[in-house]
């Protein structure tokens, strides 16, 4: 079966991505979510870094 896996910022309204992205047919719910956060993430890039605690006062 095939999917469409769509990606969409809430923050940016011009950033909106899909991908169709084939799985099987017999693919549980839990495994097809896993699937298609798997293929957003494809899409974007995402870190963090630990600041100090008197850099957002």
């Amino acid at each position: 079966m095939k999917i469409r896996v769509w990606i969409q910022s809430p923050d940016n309204t011009s950033f909106n991505e899909d991908d169709i992205i084939e799985v099987p047919d017999n693919i549980s719910n839990d495994d097809l979510e896993e699937a298609a956060r798997e293929t957003a993430f494809d899409h974007i890039d995402w870190g963090y870094e630990r600041v100090d605690s008197d850099e957002n006062s």
